[in-house]
């Protein structure tokens, strides 16, 4: 059975990280993997595709929606999978409903998908969803029993633990901007660079957003370094060489550096929102609630006090990742998913 696979290509992903890993695992064998191309000539057409339809092109994903369409037409594939749904709504325009081998996969929570969003959305007939506390909302636009949890994958054999590579001065790694709740990290930052000084922080944040987030009062603190552009590689080292990972949240729906922390057996101390509950908070480790920055920074010195307990921690990540979100189990899952919803 043949598979029509949408992609995209994630700027600050590399070659072992974010959800399009999938296409890397599936072991279908028959599937056309259609991604964004590069060079000038594919941005033109793609966006004069764009202002075609009447909205402001978008250069290469547009061509690439193009090349779905006419793909889907003639193979007429068993399923056409859009990996990034969000970021192809404008696909489904052509149906009032469309029919079910078009499966999109939900990323964000519901608080930011807009009215003229979800209108969109309620043309969809299949949807795998990468957490569960959400389906019912989604249900109400794509179906009742219509939307399928997958759990995001995570490279195991790519991100692993290395013990002999963690320092013997405690490092603590935050990384990401998006959905997480940065005055909380700054404020439990602050308060245990009080109490532990020689506590050191490695912030993971791309250097353009640093000075107009919240993040800013942060800047300067001697007890962080600032990391960002690593390669593949330096990316592992930082996993494996940390001691614990703060990532306060205001929302999840899955989240990279979660499930690559677990894959490297790196703790996190993070809290209780969205689709945490789904990649191990608070039956592998300790979630913390939202802006609760007393129970945050108690759960860090335990895990700081307690080496034995954070090892047994990080052990059970491990454990967690290898044998519920290795991709090549996670692409089996998919492919009993495009069973299921296209029948």
């Amino acid at each position: 059975m043949s598979h029509l696979i949408l992609r995209d290509r994630i700027a600050w992903f590399g070659s072992h990280t974010g959800y399009e890993q999938l296409t890397r695992f599936n072991t279908n064998g028959h599937d056309c993997v259609i991604s964004p191309r590069k060079g000038q000539l594919a941005r033109y057409l793609g966006s004069a595709y764009g202002r075609f339809h009447g909205r402001v092109g978008r250069g290469a994903t547009d061509l690439s929606e193009l090349e779905f369409r006419l793909r889907r037409a003639r193979q007429r594939p068993a399923a056409s999978h859009i990996l990034y749904l969000e970021q192809h709504l404008s696909l489904l325009q052509s149906w009032r409903k469309a029919p079910k081998d078009v499966i999109g996969t939900i990323h964000l929570p519901p608080y930011v998908w807009k009215p003229e969003q979800c209108e969109q959305l309620s043309r969809l007939s299949s949807a795998l969803l990468l957490y569960q506390r959400d389906i019912p909302f989604f249900e109400k636009y794509v179906g009742k029993g219509r939307i399928k949890y997958i759990p995001h994958g995570a490279d195991t054999e790519f991100f692993k633990p290395d013990a002999p590579r963690r320092q013997s001065a405690p490092r603590i790694l935050y990384s990401g901007v998006y959905l997480r709740n940065e005055p909380m990290l700054v404020r439990t930052l602050k308060r245990l660079a009080e109490k532990k000084p020689d506590l050191h922080f490695d912030l993971l944040v791309p250097m353009h957003y640093r000075e107009r987030s919240a993040l800013a009062p942060l800047l300067k603190h001697p007890s962080v370094t600032w990391h960002a552009g690593l390669t593949d590689e330096q990316l592992r080292d930082l996993y494996q060489r940390s001691y614990l990972m703060l990532l306060p949240m205001n929302d999840s729906g899955a989240n990279t550096a979660v499930v690559e922390a677990l894959a490297s057996g790196l703790p996190i101390a993070t809290t209780d929102v969205g689709g945490i509950r789904d990649y191990g908070g608070g039956t592998v480790f300790p979630v913390v609630a939202n802006n609760d920055d007393d129970g945050m920074v108690a759960l860090v010195e335990h895990y700081l006090s307690k080496p034995s307990w954070r090892n047994e921690m990080g052990q059970k990540c491990r454990q967690f990742a290898e044998e519920t979100l290795a991709w090549p189990q996670i692409a089996e899952k998919h492919l009993l998913a495009y069973q299921v919803l296209a029948a």
